[in-house]
Formats: C-alpha cells, structure tokens, sequence
C-alpha cells in the first residue's frame, strides 16, 4: 500500500478549521483501522482471500495492516465471527503497545464495508481513556493486469464527521476528508 494524498473536499467548512479536529478519522494513528497510519509513506501487509468463498480473511488482513502501519506488533488478537455477527469485529490490543488504542470496534454493513470506529484512546498520555466515535467508508477498486499472479488497485478513504461533532451539521453527509493509496496484490501460494 503506497500514500497517494488526499483533499479535503468540503465546501462548507474551510480546511483550517478542519485539520484542527484530530477526532476526524486519519488524523491520529489507529483512527482508521484498516490504515493505521493514513499517511505513512508505504505498507506491506496480507489481505486473504478464500478462493472458492471469494471473501476476506478480516482476521489476517486487520492484523498484518495495522502491525504494518505502526511498524511494529501491536495487535493482540482480532476477534470476528462472520457466522455469528458479521457485522462487529472487535480488535485487541497489547497493554501499553500502541499510544492510540487498547481496542478498536468496528461496526460494518452487510456488504463487507467499514463504517464506523470506536477506539479507546488514551488522550495525550497512557492511562486517560476515551473513546472516540469516527465515521469512514473503503472504496477498493481493482484492476487486472497481464500476469496473473498480480493486481493493482486504488483504496480511497472517505472520513465524515460524527454526529457529536459540533461541525456536524455543516457537513452532515458528505465527507470531510478523502484518503488515496494505491495497491498492489501479489498472489501467495499457501
């Protein structure tokens, strides 16, 4: 995963104001779980796909993503049951390993997209929980290319202001912030 940029394409809130809200999601580490640290340069991780399913191992993919966003393991355990409740994962994090998370939630529709995040963070220090609520949605898009064994694709990441956000209301729907990175999958023989 390589860091394109991104743009912040609200036209009712001005950009000065918005990078002074660190509760957007991919403005502190662990606010997008999937992109741990939204703007680091580039990130190698697994994302599994069950061939004949042709669904994610969330599991392994969540778990290779952050440790290779922060740089380092930091995650204890994911836990998802897709049977059970494919709509929450829930991911662990060793005590006092990361400064932003001891557990993340996630809450995602049935269509296999991430909508919200819940960490507990600590807020400047370790030891002062919070929690904090963050909306964004994944748009994967993937291409083709002539060998086989290997696809390109673009992630781009729209971040929205929660409801308790004291701007909610100037940008209730549309997204605050816009995330790209590009992709490359490399096909692993198991």
């Amino acid at each position: 995963m390589k860091y394109r940029g991104f743009i912040f394409p609200s036209s009712n809130i001005p950009k000065e104001k918005l990078i002074k809200n660190f509760d957007i999601p991919g403005f502190q580490k662990l606010s997008i779980a999937m992109v741990g640290d939204v703007g680091k340069e580039e990130t190698t991780f697994k994302l599994s796909i069950d061939e004949a399913r042709k669904t994610e191992n969330r599991k392994l993919s969540l778990q290779t993503s952050i440790n290779g966003h922060l740089g380092y393991d930091a995650v204890r355990e994911v836990i998802y049951d897709s049977k059970d409740n494919p709509n929450r994962i829930s991911v662990d994090f060793v005590p006092q390993r990361t400064r932003n998370a001891n557990r993340i939630e996630l809450f995602c529709n049935a269509r296999e997209s991430e909508l919200v995040s819940v960490p507990s963070k600590s807020d400047g220090e370790f030891g002062v929980a919070r929690q904090i609520s963050g909306n964004y949605a994944h748009f994967f898009t993937w291409r083709e290319t002539e060998n086989r064994d290997r696809i390109t694709g673009n992630l781009l990441t729209a971040a929205y202001l929660d409801a308790q956000d004291p701007m909610f209301f100037q940008e209730p729907s549309k997204p605050v912030c816009v995330y790209s990175h590009d992709l490359i999958g490399s096909r692993v023989v198991v």
